[in-house]
Formats: structure tokens, sequence, C-alpha cells
């Protein structure tokens, strides 16, 4: 009833009401060229990957398979079209597909067709289980709606959740070959393979069993007959299975607590052969299967495979999947870490293409598929903005938490990368990726630089923070061009604020002295004012106000936050503070000089830049092409680097739904626009027939919202809606139409 008296009053004031035209969200920025030692970067924007995941996918309706990759660091979704080349160019980074996709995929996510209807699903972790998200193509847009939250199995009782590690990557195929798809996975103490047999073939023609049911049985607890060894990456053969659950078999020895499986057709004999990763250990096993479809028995082990090629070397958890990298109709094998930490993180997908030859099935191709084409630092990005060869243009400094080495701690480094482009055409060509040797500073990681004068001499000094909560200073000792040949003052004031500390120098208080802006692990930020002079910054370690602005950017339930802050004045004379994160959002505030010392500054967006980055989200601002209009450059915790802009570069990196038909006339208005608990949408001549209303939010989930229509107006309830940009999207009569509305609550 309420909704109808809204509704009412609504067309009333829709005939007074005024067009209010929504800000655009932050536009991917991808065509600035980059140059690495002589080399052009194709993909350089893309923003690194440690631990991904990969899977064939049909993106754009056409008929090459596209790429799909799950990035466990960061659980964040990478998409790439399928060019046809069939070499290196073979597939293109296309985000604006990654749009697409549930914004809860969460560890490990593969593409799957469970249904065979063309159209990909999406099986993922959840719950200490696996949910399974079912694909559609509404006005030929991909679309994920959740067909089963947790896969379950019937012990004869009652239904129980098929278990899988968090840690682990489990099988789903059609195991048994009746038709539809089974379940593979180490059960709960990880030392055998559990199989569960999906039941809809078994019970055709029952509608309780159809293929959307997903009701499975316990096949077997240990499923091939063999075991991991509790000590190593052993794997023991010819074990009994005479258990009736899966507790007392797995109580005879359990395994480390993660493992891998990749299922092939080793020897074209019709059944599942495995490969076998384990956490801590760098090779896959093979496992050959010498039953049937019906009745598997693991026969033989081998765990340097390919023995015909070059062995798999992925420290320290490797994970292998399947796609048809060079279009030949084979599904080549792609192999890189599974762990989300302490991991080989650059030169990290090895890529095996596919001879068809059962002596020889997969040939080693190359350790760096892909990620070739990137600027990737590593683990957690830091980049910075600062005129480093005085030549007017901004260039970029990267430090990073470091890069992987077995049995050692990580190398961090700080990078330089120089705009060797113009005013209003920027390009950036590396100058140093380790400059001054920094990463032989002992005991240094997790280097985050900023830059400012602490002396008074004209000159930007630099300042590192690093992981210990210590900030050290670097005097400038060049002319024009900037140089820091060596560590002036190490923990430089006595500031210690904890642990990951990330700097950023600026005159907060406007008495013409640059202060310190330290973020760090908890997620709030230390204010240090300067005491001291132009040439001589004093900064008191016990003069601080350790909760600037009552900032806390930890989500709830987590202690880390680490916040990274960053002083703008915009256009209009107003001082913003920007906060990176942990969790990956760039939260906004307007920076109030009246509460420095004390109080809480307003927080104007909790997510500013309504994109999923990654996590561990630092974020630097400039105009890198001089058009009035600003840029936000992006480290995360995948070690890249993503440029967003209030200008759009490219405007094939838009969201995928607004790309379906529609026309250029009868596009429908959005009012008001923001809007806070409805929103009216209103066609300017036509009216509609039979609408159906979708709301997306900015990483491509459909949301709940009512609807309601009268003729050309349909008022749409957004009580249940939180802040931030929205697509709407109406289907009727064989058109699609699309728009953008801001929801501010």
């Amino acid at each position: 009833m309420k909704l109808y008296f809204r509704f009412i009053i609504l067309l009333f004031l829709s005939s007074i009401a005024t067009t209010v035209s929504s800000q655009d969200a932050t536009h991917r920025v991808l065509s600035i060229p980059v140059t690495r030692n002589t080399i052009s970067l194709k993909e350089a924007w893309t923003g690194g990957m440690n631990s991904p995941q990969f899977s064939s996918i049909n993106l754009n309706n056409d008929a090459l398979p596209d790429l799909f990759v799950f990035d466990r660091v960061g659980d964040k979704v990478l998409t790439y079209l399928n060019t046809g080349n069939g070499g290196d160019s073979t597939f293109v980074y296309t985000p604006k597909y990654e749009e697409l996709f549930p914004a809860d995929l969460n560890n490990w996510a593969l593409i799957r067709d469970y249904n065979n209807d063309g159209i990909p699903d999406i099986f993922t972790h959840a719950n200490l289980g696996n949910r399974v998200y079912k694909g559609s193509l509404p006005g030929g847009v991909l679309h994920f709606d959740i067909v089963s939250p947790t896969l379950m199995y019937n012990d004869g009782l009652n239904d129980i959740n098929i278990w899988t590690s968090i840690n682990d990557i489990p099988v789903f195929t059609d195991v048994n070959r009746d038709g539809d798809m089974d379940v593979l996975t180490y059960g709960v103490f990880g030392a055998s393979v559990e199989y569960y047999e999906n039941q809809t073939m078994e019970h055709s023609g029952d509608n309780h069993y159809n293929i959307d049911s997903f009701k499975y049985v316990v096949a077997t607890y240990c499923w091939g007959n063999f075991q991991g060894s509790a000590f190593n990456n052993a794997i023991t053969l010819n074990v009994p299975c005479p258990f009736k659950t899966g507790l007392q078999q797995e109580a005879q020895g359990s395994r480390d607590a993660g493992n891998t499986i990749f299922d092939f057709d080793f020897d074209n004999d019709h059944d599942v052969d495995l490969l076998n990763g384990s956490v801590g250990y760098n090779s896959l096993a093979f496992l050959q299967n010498c039953g049937d479809s019906s009745y598997a028995n693991i026969c033989a082990s081998d765990s340097a495979f390919p023995a015909c090629s070059v062995r798999i070397d992925m420290p320290t958890f490797p994970a292998a999947y399947r796609a048809d990298i060079n279009n030949d109709g084979f599904e080549d094998m792609l192999v890189a870490p599974n762990a989300r930490d302490g991991a080989r993180n650059i030169q990290n997908v090895m890529l095996y293409k596919n001879t068809n030859n059962v002596l020889c099935n997969f040939v080693y191709e190359s350790d760096s598929f892909i990620v070739e084409n990137q600027l990737d630092f590593g683990t957690e990005a830091k980049p910075v903005l600062f005129d480093f060869n005085g030549d007017g243009l901004l260039d970029i400094v990267v430090g990073n938490y470091g890069y992987f080495r077995p049995y050692q701690t990580y190398k961090s480094t700080i990078s330089v990368y120089y705009n060797t482009g113009t005013a209003t055409q920027p390009a950036f060509t590396e100058q140093a990726s380790d400059y001054n040797n920094f990463s032989s500073l002992p005991n240094w990681v997790n280097m985050s630089p900023a830059f400012g004068d602490l002396d008074g001499d004209g000159l930007q000094d630099m300042l590192v923070g690093d992981t210990y909560g210590y900030v050290h200073f670097f005097k400038n000792s060049g002319g024009v061009v900037a140089s820091f040949p060596t560590m002036t003052i190490s923990q430089y004031s006595g500031i210690d604020v904890g642990l990951n500390a990330a700097p950023f120098i600026y005159d907060v208080n406007g008495d013409s002295l640059n202060d310190l802006l330290i973020g760090k692990k908890d997620g709030k930020i230390s204010y240090f004012w300067n005491m001291g002079t132009k040439t001589n910054a004093l900064f008191n370690k016990d003069s601080v106000n350790a909760n600037f602005g009552g900032v806390n950017v930890t989500q709830v339930g987590y202690s880390d936050g680490s916040s990274q802050p960053f002083a703008w004045k915009d256009a209009n004379g107003n001082l913003k503070l920007f906060c990176g994160s942990t969790r990956g959002i760039i939260a906004e505030y307007d920076l109030d000089v009246t509460k420095l010392r004390s109080g809480s500054f307003t927080r104007i967006d909790s997510n500013f830049l309504k994109h999923d980055v990654g996590t561990k989200a630092t974020i630097a601002i400039g105009d890198l092409n001089n058009d009035g209009l600003l840029e936000y450059v992006i480290g995360n915790s995948r070690g890249g680097i993503l440029i967003y802009s209030d200008s759009l570069w490219n405007p094939e990196t838009e969201l995928a739904v607004q790309e379906t038909n529609t026309p250029s006339e009868n596009h429908f208005t959005i009012y008001p626009n923001p809007s806070r608990n409805y929103f009216v949408c209103e066609m300017s001549t036509d009216s509609f027939v039979h609408p159906q209303v979708e709301v997306f939010n900015i990483l491509g989930a459909r949301m709940n919202a009512d609807f309601q229509t009268n003729d050309r107006r349909i008022v749409v309830n957004t009580t249940e809606l939180s802040s931030g940009f929205y697509v709407v999207k109406i289907v009727d009569a064989g058109k699609t139409y699309t728009s953008k509305v801001l929801i501010e609550k």
C-alpha cells in the first residue's frame, strides 16, 4: 500500500521534476605507453597477477574461447578476449567484462558449463564448500545467479556440505561420463580424494533431480585408492578403502593444509587422470588412472611431470588449469601458484602447449604467459607521482612489499619510471628497477615512498616507510634531477607507528611547513605536525594525533586495515583526504583543518572508485595529460598498477551492460538523479509495453529492486540499495535500454 501511494505521488511530482545528470564513475585507462628494457609493454596497466586461476569462457558470444582469470590474491576477476590470432597476441585484456561477474567470488573460481547450454557457469568457494552460479544471457549480456548456495550430498538420512578446503582447487567434471557434473575434492584431513556423484542422470525424468538440483551421493571417500603423505608430497598407491565414513578413513593419515587437483585424460582411455599439487612444494605429481570411468585406480605416480619436457617448477604451491591458447582445438595447460603469499610473484604463469600426442602431452613454452606484458612489481605495488627528472612531467616511482625469493625474505625495491611523453600525451620508460640498489638495505621490506621538502632547500626529499612502522629519511642531493644516493637518517625522528608505515608529506595545517600523515596497519592515520622551521623540520614522536580525523579503514572483524593517506586540494580549494586500504577500497573525506588534532572528518564516499581493484589499494592523484581532469594511479596486492581517470581515455573499457542494443531514440531518463529511496525511469516518446527492469551495482551483480509501471514511467524502489553507482537495464518489446543512477543515502 505504501509503495502504491508513493507511486501515485511520484507520478504527480514527475510533471515538475528536473532531470539531473549523474556523475560518471571514474574510467579505466589502458592506453598510456610503457617501455621496460626497451620492450613496449602491451598491457602495462592490467594490475598484476600473483596467484591467477584460468578458465575458458565465451564473453562476447562469438566462436572463439576467451579467457577468465581469477586471482586468489585480492579475489580479483580479469577478462581477456580472444582475437583469433593464435600467437602471442591471442588474448587481449578487456576489463569491461569484469563488471558482469558476482562480487563475492573468493579463494577460487572456475568456469564450467554444468548444464551444457553453451553459457558459462561459475563454481567458487563458499562456507568451507562450493557455490554455483548459473549463467544466462538476458539481452545478450552475461548474467549470473546463484543456483546452489552450497553443494550438498545425501548420506541416506541428511544433506551434508561437500567440504572443500579454502586452500584447495577441486575438480568439477563428468567423472563417470553419464552427462552430469561430478565433484572430486580432498576430504577434511587432505589425505585422499573424495568422489561425489551427481544423481541427475541416474534419475532421468524425475523433476526432483533436474540438472539444477545438484543432488549428490558419496561414490567413494578414497577415489583412485591412493593417499598423500602427512610428512611430504609423496603419494602412496593401492591404499584400501574399507571404511564407511570419510572421517574414519581420513583419520589414518592427515595431509598438509592445501591440495590442488587438475583432471585430464593423459592416455586417451576415457577416464580421469590427475595432476596433484601440494602446499610447500614446487612440482605437480602425475597420477595415472589404470581403471575406467566407473572405477578409478591410480596405478602410477610421477612427481617430475612432464617427463618429456621442462618439468613443472612453481614455488611453492602450484595448480594447473586448461585453456586453448593457440586456437588449435586442443586444451593447453597453464600452471600458476595457488598461495596467497609465499609464492613466486613474477614469471609465475607457465604455459605448456598441448601436442595431442600421448607420448608427450604437454610441451613447455614459457614461464610468463600474459604476465610478461604487464607492469608487475611482485607483491603490493605502491606507486607515487613525482617529477623525478625535473622536466615538468609527472613520473612514477613505485615501492613494493617485495619480490618472492625461496628461503629468503622478500626483495623490496624502489622502481623509477620517467615520463618520456609530452604534457598532453604521457608515456613511461623504466629508468631503474632497483633504484640505487635499495633492496640491499638490511631487513627492509614493504617500502612505501613519499616526497616533500623537509629541509627548506627547495628540493623534494624522500621518506620511505617500512613494514615495521618506521620511516627513513633520504635527502635529495641532486639538482634538476633528483638524487637519493643513500639513506640520510634511519628511523627518522624516532617515529614508530606500529606496522606498515605509509607516509605522505603535506602542509596540512597551512603554516608553510610540511607535516606528516602516516598510514598504518590498524587502518588509522597518525598525524605528526611540523614544530620546526622551514630549514629544520621537527617532528616529536610523542606529539601525534594517532587517530587523525577519526579515519579507520579496517573492515569490521579484521585487524589489518593498512591505511594509505593522500591529501588533495580540489579545483574549488577544498581539502580532501583519500585513504587506501587492505580491503581494496579508497575512502574519501573532507579534511577539516579545525579538527586536525581531535575530532572526526566527514566521510564523503566509502568507496570512491566504485571499481574492484583488488586488495591493499594505494592511491596517487595527478593530471597526467593536462586536460584539467584528474587521473588516479592505484597500486594493489597483486603488485600491479591501475589507472583511472575522470575523463574517458578508452571507451572500450566501459561496462559490458552498456553495450546492449540501446537505440539512439526513445532513450529513457532517470530522475531524481542522484536519488535516495526511489527513482523514475521515463521514456521520451513511446510507452513501455511489458518492461523487465534489472539494477546492477558497479561490480556487475544484480540487485533486488521492486518496480511499478504506468505508461511511459517506471518507479523503482531503492530502499534496499546502499549508496553508490548503479546501472539500470530495461528490456521491453525486443529492445534494451540502459542508463546510470547514483544512490545517495
